[in-house]
């Protein structure tokens, strides 16, 4: 572990390392073929932090970043480190009111887009904002630093900025939004430092360069952790600007040969799958996260990587900076794992007493390496952070040897007169349906009993399931007041955020303004 000081955070370590090995594929765009080394992303990384400090940027100021995975996303990024500006990334498949909430909360002093949204929201909340695009013109970031880098220094001359790491936030991360408008955690330099370099980082051990995948989109927080760690542990960065369908990414894996990754469940699960073979024997580590997992999939992954090699899922959140626990070979394959970093303790929903007995129910807290809560919104903080506590909002139980075991969110069980329903449950039920690819399981307003179940249901191509016989084929596994009393709403696919999360709130409002089976 390496500390975290004013004059030697991050920043220094990232720079260093880039100008150690000049000659090394520092990333590459699966989607257009590029890629781009060391020393061309430190010049260009340079470049703009000189002609940021110029337009008289200095460390504490936010800067936003927008964009599909591209070369030139990287570059805000490290300027960023390099002059201590608080970065904070920026969702593109947002909406106008979630961008003009972003903005609204974050404030950037700059921001790098090519959404439009972007510049309407800057000109409602008339905000004193510099945009810089990514795409040719006027305001493009290579016009920008013409402008502002006046080149009367090397850029072996370039010095990171020495700030006070306590009092800066490194990284502002945005939590997944899918449940509503997105709240941005307050990141402290030293413990992503911490984090970060924890693992054994050496600065002097030359190794063999090899490729780490990172598809999850800018604001998500295995994005912040890719851009810096790969680099520091010798990983090319493989992404891509390109949309991630099943297609592209067998193509991205067979054609690469990432090392390690980590990816949404689904994503695996239809590469799995496909008639096409995606070739996982490449894989030292590979992870499944940010969702809940079926063990199904790790299951089936196993026996498609090679006997040496881990495929593992991951628990954890945003605000405890990301990793909780992980399930590994020796976890029971229903469970989250155990605690890695941090304390875990169950509080019961009703009495708020802490829970000590297996095998009992309760919302999961956690103490430990943390955010220090959310940027400008001290409401939200206090009521997510209780004396050093976290509390996730997760439902959770664990046995007898302290493996934990994730049920679901709590504000998602559907509440059916005196009976608490798990819609993962449900949805586990409907997807072992030969005929059904995918299903999403919510609740919906009963004026008698409370909320009912209802389905939305994707198909497999060429089959055709009715409403009813999915119906009666859950009817056969559950107890009467699970049983699909909303009925069934087909759907050609399930809307997702960016990060590949069911978009729940776009779910919710279909089941309650759709037309059910």
């Amino acid at each position: 572990m390496t500390e975290c000081r004013n004059d030697r955070h991050l920043g220094h370590l990232l720079i260093e390392k880039l100008r150690e090995r000049p000659g090394e594929i520092c990333q590459i765009d699966a989607g257009t073929g590029e890629s781009e080394t060391n020393a061309s992303v430190l010049s260009r990384a340079v470049r703009l932090a000189r002609g940021l400090r110029q337009l008289g940027l200095k460390p504490g100021d936010v800067l936003a970043l927008q964009g599909t995975n591209h070369l030139d996303l990287l570059i805000p990024f490290y300027a960023a480190l390099f002059n201590g500006l608080t970065l904070v990334g920026v969702d593109p498949a947002y909406d106008y009111e979630e961008t003009k909430y972003a903005m609204m909360v974050a404030k950037p002093a700059v921001v790098f887009t090519d959404s439009e949204l972007v510049r309407e929201a800057i000109t409602k909340l008339d905000l004193d904002t510099k945009i810089i695009t990514f795409k040719e013109g006027e305001h493009s970031m290579r016009s920008f630093m013409e402008e502002y880098d006046n080149g009367n220094e090397s850029d072996a001359e370039f010095r990171v900025a020495e700030y006070d790491v306590e009092k800066i936030p490194i990284w502002l991360i945005t939590t997944s939004g899918s449940t509503g408008f997105p709240k941005l955690t307050t990141n402290p330099h030293p413990q992503w430092m911490k984090r970060i370099t924890e693992h054994g980082f050496d600065p002097t051990r030359l190794e063999e360069y090899r490729i780490g995948i990172s598809l999850t989109p800018v604001q998500w927080i295995s994005a912040y952790h890719a851009s810096v760690g790969m680099p520091l542990f010798n990983y090319t960065i493989l992404r891509s600007s390109a949309p991630p369908t099943t297609e592209h990414f067998i193509d991205i894996i067979n054609t690469y040969k990432p090392k390690r990754g980590l990816f949404i469940p689904y994503l695996i699960d239809n590469a799995l799958n496909h008639e096409r073979y995606c070739d996982f024997t490449c894989f030292d580590n590979i992870a499944l996260g940010g969702i809940k997992v079926n063990p199904d999939i790790i299951t089936q992954l196993r026996q498609r990587i090679r006997s040496d090699a881990q495929a593992y899922s991951l628990y954890g959140a945003t605000e405890p900076s990301g990793l909780l626990s992980v399930a590994d070979h020796d976890t029971p394959l229903n469970s989250i794992g155990k605690p890695v970093l941090h304390e875990f303790k169950l509080v019961d929903l009703e009495s708020g007493a802490e829970i000590t007995e297996p095998h009992k129910e309760g919302e999961l807290w956690v103490k430990g390496p943390m955010c220090r809560g959310y940027y400008r919104n001290p409401e939200q903080t206090a009521a997510a952070f209780v004396d050093g506590w976290y509390k996730t909002g997760d439902l959770v139980y664990r046995d007898e040897d302290n493996y934990y075991y994730y049920i679901e969110r709590i504000g998602q069980l559907i509440k059916n007169g005196s009976y608490f329903i798990s819609p993962w449950d449900l949805k586990d039920i409907i997807e072992a349906h030969p005929d059904v690819l995918e299903a999403y399981v919510t609740g919906v307003p009963s004026l008698k009993t409370g909320d009912h179940p209802i389905a939305c249901v994707v198909r497999r191509p060429g089959h055709h399931v009715t409403a009813q016989e999915i119906k009666d084929f859950v009817a056969g596994k559950v107890r009467r007041h699970e049983r699909l009393g909303g009925g069934v709403i087909f759907m050609e696919e399930l809307p997702r955020t960016s990060t590949g999360k069911y978009a729940m709130t776009k779910l919710k409002q279909i089941a309650l303004m759709g037309h059910p089976e």
